[in-house]
């Protein structure tokens, strides 16, 4: 948008020497917009003193109290000459001081109809994808805003007064808008929800804002329902779409995400090329979906186009390119191509460390993520560093009930299981649950793997009966919400048979890890990778069915049968 459509003025406050006499300072003021064409018809006010109409060379002249002095400052009120106007312009930088003679100082006014696009710019360049993008601190926020405000003509201190003089309205949409763009965004859902509730003419930019406040706040049930309600009101807006399914993925509820996340893609596609990086961004988040309901082979396709879309357009060094490696690696990482996987994360890494500095959650995840290749290696003395240092940066930057710490807490309560201190682990695990139950609910994915981390320490312990319902529903939910073909579905299978073994009862064990072996065997099937577990899963059953008194050849019989 060129900076002719903004509508900017310039009012220059010039000093004039009065005759000695005089009672006060008088200053002129001459109102022109940004290219210097002088405006005509405003009015200005300062104390109760007030101009006549700027004339046609955008002049008039303000009269200040005696006790005034260069270097004071003060704030100038705009008085618009009528309604329409009173609707359309604010002041940038009513606070000025006043000049030496002859000296003049610039104030800016603006159309409020201009600073909303800079608003929405900033809103929707800040928008998640549902992995591996950069999670926004309020640091990014700011970045983001002051970027989108510099491409519509003002500066990082402009925008900062104009942001405190654009939300001095008695507007409550307004209003909403500068609470959602200074942070406050449970001030700025209070304000939108009165304004959504009246349905008023521009509704469906409301429920942009609406929403958005919401998912920053992790309500992302209540995001979905806005997010909702705003495409079946402007149902081929890709970045809409994008922010109900990012929703829908945060709820687990991929049935209706997926649809919404192609439709997304084909409308950028069509609209912006397909080599876009907004297409890429589509890409990537249909990919992690198709990886989340274990559909990989699909997945990794959509994941290597995204990642030659951001590297070509966006260069090899640019944070999304971070984020396309970084989902990739994952992808690798659950087939079990680590060899694969490592150098992608530590190039991750080492981008999002020189992109934002080494106390960013985006450094965090990716700091996880090689933590997690690193012990699944047996190299818990190299991972353990990495996940406290994850765990430290996400609880300063997200704070201490935050999903993503929750998921850092369940990384490092798993190494330490894993070297034997189980007191440790178990205090953390129990801190992960009661985050993620009040983050999403009882039936969502996060729960039921945190459900199976504790049930399998309390077995490690020897709580059996502690340990049965656990294991139990997190088996439940799994199979509800992924399916019954899922390899997580196949561990809670797993963990279950192993604890039915451990209490003796055989029988009812075996159905289950013939299961989870059959899963695990299926997914090598389905797409031509060895699934982390499948050994664990052919070493568990041997086991059980030697317990069972089988004969070697019994065995081999029943291995070879699984289908």
């Amino acid at each position: 948008m060129s900076r002719r459509l903004l509508g900017l003025l310039a009012l220059l406050l010039i000093t004039v020497t009065l005759p000695a006499a005089a009672a006060g300072t008088r200053i002129l003021l001459v109102a022109r917009d940004h290219e210097e064409h002088p405006l005509s018809g405003f009015r200005f006010t300062y104390l109760g003193l007030k101009t006549l109409p700027t004339d046609q060379g955008g002049a008039t002249e303000l009269d200040l109290p005696p006790e005034h002095r260069p270097g004071q400052p003060v704030k100038i009120l705009l008085l618009v000459p009528n309604a329409k106007q009173a609707e359309e312009w604010f002041l940038v930088n009513s606070l000025v001081n006043i000049p030496a003679p002859g000296t003049p100082a610039e104030v800016v006014l603006m159309r409020r109809s201009a600073f909303r696009q800079i608003a929405a710019e900033a809103r929707d360049a800040s928008r998640h994808a549902v992995s591996g993008q950069p999670e926004l601190t309020t640091e990014d926020r700011k970045r983001v805003l002051v970027e989108a405000a510099a491409r519509h003509g003002l500066t990082a201190d402009q925008l900062e007064t104009a942001l405190r003089s654009f939300a001095e309205t008695q507007d409550p949409k307004d209003k909403g808008i500068a609470a959602y763009m200074a942070g406050e965004f449970a001030k700025a859902e209070d304000l939108l929800n009165q304004i959504a509730e009246k349905k008023e003419s521009d509704f469906v930019d409301t429920l942009y804002y609406l929403g958005a406040s919401q998912y920053e706040q992790g309500k992302y049930r209540a995001a979905a329902d806005t997010f909702r309600r705003a495409v079946s009101l402007r149902g081929e807006d890709s970045v809409l779409l994008s922010w109900l399914a990012v929703s829908l993925h945060q709820l687990a509820e991929w049935a209706e995400a997926e649809p919404l996340m192609r439709r997304a893609l084909a409308i950028d596609e069509k609209n912006l090329g397909r080599e876009h990086p907004s297409v890429a961004r589509d890409l990537n988040n249909l990919a992690t979906l198709l990886q989340a309901t274990n559909r990989l082979n699909k997945a990794e396709p959509l994941m290597r186009r995204a990642l030659a879309i951001d590297e070509k357009s966006l260069g090899k060094e640019h944070p999304n390119v971070a984020a396309a490696l970084n989902n990739l690696a994952q992808l690798l990482y659950a087939t079990n191509r680590l060899d694969e996987a490592e150098p992608l994360m530590r190039r991750a890494l080492a981008i999002y460390e020189r992109s934002f500095g080494p106390e960013h959650p985006n450094v965090a995840t990716a700091l996880n993520n090689l933590a997690g290749l690193l012990q699944s290696t047996q190299l818990f003395g190299e991972a353990e560093p990495l996940m406290r240092q994850a765990l430290a940066i996400d609880e300063k930057s997200l704070g201490f009930e935050h999903p993503k710490v929750a998921t850092d807490f369940n990384n490092l309560a798993q190494l330490l299981q894993d070297t034997n201190r189980l007191g440790e682990a178990e205090l953390l695990m129990r801190r992960t649950l009661t985050i993620d139950e009040k983050s999403f609910g009882p039936e969502h994915p996060n729960v039921a793997r945190d459900l199976g981390n504790l049930a399998r320490l309390l077995q490690a312990t020897n709580r059996l009966g502690e340990a049965e319902p656990l294991v139990r529903r997190a088996l439940a939910i799994d199979e509800r919400i992924l399916g019954s073909e899922h390899p997580d579905v196949a561990t809670a299978l797993n963990n279950l048979a192993r604890l039915l073994q451990d209490t003796n009862r055989l029988n009812e064990a075996e159905p289950l890890m013939r299961r989870s072996l059959s899963i695990f065997l299926h997914f090598l099937l389905r797409t031509g990778s060895v699934h982390p577990y499948l050994l664990d899963a052919f070493a568990n059953y041997r086991a059980l069915l030697k317990a069972m008194g089988k004969s070697d050849a019994e065995i081999e019989a029943a291995l070879t049968g699984v289908k």
